[in-house]
């Protein structure tokens, strides 16, 4: 059962875990255009306060609610009006079961959400109204990202002399002293071949994870998360 935050969020919140993580990695930085970047998006992050002075868990409780949607789904009471000019209401008398008014009620949302998506032109199905959400069109695949995230900041940032095999290496030593056995597979990309096998497809791979990784910090640096990588 999902908790009332998480209800209230436009996307997983390992989406915003990840967010948060690039952009400790962009605070540390030395890129030029990765700190001038951040220069100009300081007015967007300053209420996400000091990144890099605690961990996501204990940030997100306190910061969470950033990343809540402003509109949602609710009952409202009487004499209330709706916090979204462009919300659809609808009278629904309780004189039939749910199941023939949940019919009727999908039918109206659906006309109404046609004749809008029409007028805007929307590529997407999903406007969010949080004060920070995702790009639009371009939630990550947490899988990959995250991927992305280990191996260039828990492998290449920490020796970055480290290149070729030994890099591949470094990789495989590292996935493989994780405790969790869900966790300590190294992606089948970057598998390494045997000592006498051609490495030219992983290095390749390899050298995708770092520059896609790179690209991700600075879009986050820019204020956008993932955005194009």
């Amino acid at each position: 059962m999902q908790d009332k935050r998480q209800s209230k969020l436009a996307s997983r919140r390992e989406n915003y875990r990840l967010w948060f993580e690039f952009l400790r990695l962009a605070r540390k930085s030395n890129r030029k255009d990765v700190r001038e970047a951040l220069k100009r998006s300081a007015n967007l992050y300053v209420h996400w306060g000091d990144v890099e002075a605690e961990g996501f868990h204990v940030w997100w409780k306190v910061k969470g609610h950033l990343f809540e949607e402003l509109h949602s789904v609710r009952r409202l009471q009487p004499t209330e009006q709706p916090s979204d000019p462009n919300a659809l209401i609808v009278e629904i008398p309780l004189n039939q079961s749910p199941t023939k008014l949940t019919r009727k009620v999908k039918a109206l949302v659906e006309e109404a959400w046609n004749e809008k998506n029409k007028e805007q032109r929307r590529k997407s199905k999903t406007v969010a109204s949080a004060h920070y959400h995702l790009s639009e069109g371009s939630e990550p695949k947490l899988r990959a990202v995250r991927e992305m995230l280990t191996i260039y900041r828990d492998v290449h940032l920490k020796d970055t002399s480290v290149i070729g095999r030994d890099l591949l290496e470094a990789i495989e030593a590292y996935y493989k002293k994780r405790k969790q056995r869900k966790f300590a597979r190294v992606p089948m990309a970057l598998v390494l071949p045997g000592y006498n096998a051609d490495i030219s497809t992983p290095m390749r791979n390899l050298r995708r994870y770092i520059t896609k990784a790179e690209k991700i910090v600075l879009n986050v640096a820019n204020g956008e998360f993932p955005g194009k990588y």
